[in-house]
């Protein structure tokens, strides 16, 4: 089923990011997922292939979705801001998601991949407005992780057995502290990029989320 995204534009700080809404034609309150990209200075943008696919996949079962381009990215003006701009640019994401006719501000939800993946822990863990949270391939080696402790609802992790930044013992260990409900599902033959993968990590990120929530 493919659904129709729409040009957006929203502000955070003094910034204006653009990004694809999709609203479901659902009746009744949808739940939202905002989606972040891999890493600005490495090619990352909402239209990479693994933020395409979850954005495609929770579309599909009733989701409204915000993929989006983090500051100094695409038409997002600014520039690259170390991962702490990038924070305030997610929370401007939620806020703006949160804010439109239909949603669900009681199941409202953050996902990212790689770089965003770092940029959704940061801000899951101490945004009260995220119900839950989903990670792809979190580059684990690089700086201190938060505090998972406040996070509520849904944490689902993902990452293919052949990642190099996300190696799956590393991220067992730290799911493996983490209070209930939480996943990790590690993807067999697969490394950081998860090509010719991304149908089965988004089909995976859905039945997790759908269950768990």
């Amino acid at each position: 089923m493919h659904i129709e995204s729409q040009r957006v534009t929203f502000t955070a700080d003094d910034v204006t990011c653009e990004g694809l809404f999709a609203r479901p034609n659902v009746d009744g309150w949808a739940p939202g997922i905002v989606i972040c990209h891999p890493h600005p200075l490495r090619g990352g943008d909402m239209l990479n292939n693994v933020v395409r696919a979850l954005a495609e996949a929770f579309a599909a079962v009733g989701f409204a979705t915000l993929r989006f381009n983090f500051r100094g990215v695409g038409r997002s003006t600014g520039q690259y801001g170390d991962g702490i701009g990038e924070q305030e640019d997610a929370k401007a994401a939620l806020a703006w998601l949160r804010a439109q006719p239909g949603i669900d501000a009681d199941r409202l939800f953050l996902a990212g991949y790689s770089f965003g993946a770092r940029v959704t822990l940061a801000v899951a863990s101490t945004d009260p407005r995220v119900c839950g949270f989903i990670v792809v391939a979190p580059p684990i080696l690089r700086g201190d992780w938060p505090s998972l402790e406040p996070t509520r609802g849904p944490k689902i992790f993902l990452c293919g057995d052949h990642d190099p930044h996300a190696p799956p013992d590393m991220l067992a260990g730290v799911v493996k502290s983490l209070p209930e409900p939480k996943r990790l599902v590690v993807l067999p033959d697969t490394d950081h990029f998860f090509v010719g993968q991304e149908h089965t990590l988004a089909q995976h990120a859905v039945k997790l989320l759908q269950d768990l929530s």
